[in-house]
């Protein structure tokens, strides 16, 4: 049991040592979704960012083609986008997608490596209309897809 003034000591110590880390240049928390750029996707696990890449950088990976009912779209395989960005999938219990609105889903390791999994950057060659894009998380199952994809949760 803490005596009062123990107690004050450890909060003080605590409080301290949290003043320090923002200080350093470290964060406690990470940066709200709406803030982050819209061609920018980043990769977090827990509070600390583990990867970041931009709608260019996807654009430059091999990409694969579906028909969306008359339109054709176009997007990288999540499996295959976490694999460039070194993820370690074999870990994963879950991936947690969010778009810029605070839209989210959790998508089992099945559904990350469903090579159907897509994060979407054109539809008929051009870029996606604002208000689905510029990276959008197809599914096979719609109630899964993000709009305005801004960031992957690892779990």
């Amino acid at each position: 049991m803490l005596t009062p003034l123990r107690h004050l000591v450890v909060s003080a110590a605590l409080l301290l040592a949290a003043a320090a880390g923002v200080a350093c240049g470290g964060s406690t928390t990470l940066a709200s979704v709406d803030a982050i750029a819209a061609d920018h996707l980043e990769v977090v696990r827990g509070d600390e960012r583990v990867a970041e890449t931009t709608l260019d950088h996807i654009r430059g990976l091999e990409a694969t083609s579906f028909q969306e009912g008359e339109r054709q779209a176009e997007g990288v395989p999540l499996a295959a986008l976490l694999d460039d960005l070194k993820i370690d999938r074999a870990g994963l219990s879950a991936v947690e997608a969010i778009g810029s609105d605070g839209y989210r889903t959790r998508l089992s390791p099945e559904i990350i490596a469903d090579p159907n999994t897509l994060v979407v950057f054109a539809v008929d060659g051009q870029a996606l209309a604002e208000h689905k894009g510029p990276l959008r998380l197809h599914t096979a199952e719609r109630s899964t897809s993000v709009r305005n994809l801004r960031r992957l949760v690892l779990y």
